[in-house]
């Protein structure tokens, strides 16, 4: 599995700053999903989000929509320390940062999802949707 083109060197904090502006989906351990804008993005540890401070590497994940698919990554599955059922097990990793990982969204809403790396678990290849090759039976 090789996803060395995929390292971009920033932070999540880098990241969220350039995604600024744009309507996220925080996932929080304790409370839920937190849906607003991304209001401002501080240099140190926190971010803006509905008259709300947030710090974005406690977070369990943040969607940030309305940004264009690209076509690419690399097919992966994501084991997270949250209960998120079978959602990542065949999704697209278009990002490794330095504490992160960035993922293309499902759906038809073109969207990123950002894991803080405290967050995952483990990354695997997914065995979902490849043909499995019949070999002819040599026992005689």
């Amino acid at each position: 599995m090789s996803w060395q083109h995929l390292h971009t060197g920033k932070t999540l904090q880098q990241r969220l700053a350039e995604l600024q502006g744009h309507l996220a989906e925080l996932n929080t351990p304790l409370s839920g999903l937190e849906p607003g804008r991304i209001r401002r993005v501080y240099p140190r540890q926190f971010i803006k989000v509905n008259r709300q401070l947030f710090i974005p590497l406690s977070l369990n994940s943040i969607r940030v929509f309305d940004i264009p698919r690209t076509r690419r990554g690399v097919r992966v599955g994501i084991r997270t320390t949250f209960p998120s059922k079978n959602a990542f097990n065949n999704i697209r990793l278009v990002g490794v940062g330095l504490d992160y990982l960035e993922l293309q969204g499902k759906g038809r809403v073109p969207s990123r999802i950002l894991f803080p790396l405290s967050s995952v678990e483990s990354i695997y290849r997914p065995t979902a949707g490849r043909k499995n090759l019949k070999r002819p039976c040599r026992w005689k």
